[in-house]
């Protein structure tokens, strides 16, 4: 019985590092997932072609109308419109939320994300980007917390061990949560105008 017992134990030990290690050698996450403009602001960015059958007007209408629905309540903390354009069929939002790393009945690391989700749909297909990203984390403690940009914490420079060879434990949990929340959201708008809700 405590042969069996340990072999499990070492075997959950042994994938949950595995798991670790993992993430810094995923593509997903790995060098060069985190893409920076000219200026070095991260941004994300992603182009869909429309269907076949559908309309610029009709694809505008459909991504409008799920991001207001993505963000409100209970998706988002706050979801604004900066911009909306049905001329040029084009549409920004403010978004606040949270991101959460580790949640137990003990323990709840999490963190505020701010950012702005553009959509722009023109020559057969519709934009997303995601932009001007920023952290408000531990905003509870004594201390006030901690307030930083996408650009100060989860870049390539920003996000690795100096060999760059696997994550920093304070901003590789960042960088992890927020493409993954990308992700999310590009493939629920995708999703959308494809009619699989």
């Amino acid at each position: 019985m405590k042969k069996s017992l340990l072999t499990i134990v070492g075997l959950l030990i042994t994938l949950m590092a595995f798991a670790k290690v993992g993430n810094e050698s995923d593509p997903k996450y790995g060098r060069g997932a985190v893409p920076e403009d000219e200026n070095g602001n991260v941004y994300f960015t992603t182009a869909v072609k429309i269907p076949d059958n559908m309309s610029e007007d009709v694809c505008y209408n459909i991504l409008l109308n799920w991001a207001k629905g993505r963000f409100a309540l209970p998706y988002a903390n706050a979801g604004r419109i900066l911009n909306e354009d049905a001329t040029t069929r084009r549409f920004i939002f403010h978004v606040d939320q949270m991101i959460v790393f580790k949640s137990t009945s003990f323990v709840a690391d999490e963190s505020k994300i701010a950012y702005n989700f553009s959509v722009a749909v023109k020559n057969g297909e519709f934009t997303m980007t995601m932009t001007d990203i920023k952290y408000r984390y531990e905003e509870g403690r004594e201390t006030g917390g901690k307030s930083f940009t996408a650009e100060d914490w989860i870049t390539d420079s920003e996000a690795f061990n100096r060999k760059g060879t696997k994550f920093l434990k304070s901003t590789g949990k960042f960088r992890i949560k927020t493409i993954d929340l990308k992700d999310l959201l590009f493939q629920k708008a995708t999703d959308a105008v494809a009619g699989n809700f």
